[in-house]
């Protein structure tokens, strides 16, 4: 396995996530994900494909020892994220950041007793797989604007992103609620749910980032 450092590792892993969400992968939405120069993409990528981690194709996917690579880099960091938020009671705001610090001097001895400690969870608290643990992938998901009306679903994701779980806490909604999809506001999109015996109505930007799985 090549050597990698922080900086690559963000840009591993802002790929794998553009290859989950099932976006072409170019130079140009890895620069706009990152809020980097394209001049420094290319650099970094050249590496990264030097490395074995990226493939030399024009869509820049990651090879099978990348995607090893980030899985498990994930993994720590969702774990260390799982240890923040249930274990020292730090808010969901506060871990991400935390537990980008603490992945990368993460070894294996420190990952395997972590994971012990906490009991081999498979979902972070934002509902994002721990690959170590769990073989689920996003592909097993649905955003909530590609739900169909009628049907029953169980959140399973929230994007990490400070914005929308401030949204999601306010409109009382989290991982692992039970939910029946209603329908979409023929106007501008809004999802309309049942939670519980309340009906709630979720903005058309926050159902984009809302992952959920359906339920047989």
């Amino acid at each position: 396995m090549a050597t990698t450092n922080p900086q690559k590792d963000e840009y591993l892993i802002t790929i794998f996530k553009l290859m989950g969400e099932g976006e072409k992968v170019t130079n140009k939405s890895i620069s706009t994900h990152l809020g980097l120069a394209p001049s420094s993409v290319t650099e970094m990528l050249k590496k990264l494909k030097k490395d074995g981690l990226v493939t030399n194709k024009k869509d820049n996917t990651l090879t099978e020892e990348g995607i090893k690579y980030t899985k498990k880099l994930l993994s720590k960091h969702r774990l260390w994220e799982y240890f923040l938020e249930k274990e020292l009671k730090f808010s969901r705001k506060e871990v991400h950041p935390i537990a980008s610090s603490l992945q990368s001097v993460t070894n294996e001895d420190l990952l395997n007793k972590l994971n012990a400690y906490l009991g081999y969870p498979d979902y972070c608290p934002h509902g994002s797989i721990i690959f170590i643990n769990n073989e689920e992938t996003s592909k097993d998901f649905i955003k909530m604007s590609q739900a169909t009306p009628g049907r029953a679903y169980i959140i399973r994701r929230i994007r990490d992103d400070n914005e929308l779980l401030t949204y999601c806490e306010n409109m009382k909604i989290s991982i692992g609620d039970k939910i029946k999809f209603l329908d979409f506001d023929s106007f501008d999109d809004t999802a309309i749910i049942n939670y519980g015996k309340e009906e709630k109505r979720i903005s058309p930007k926050a159902c984009k980032d809302i992952y959920l799985k359906e339920i047989e």
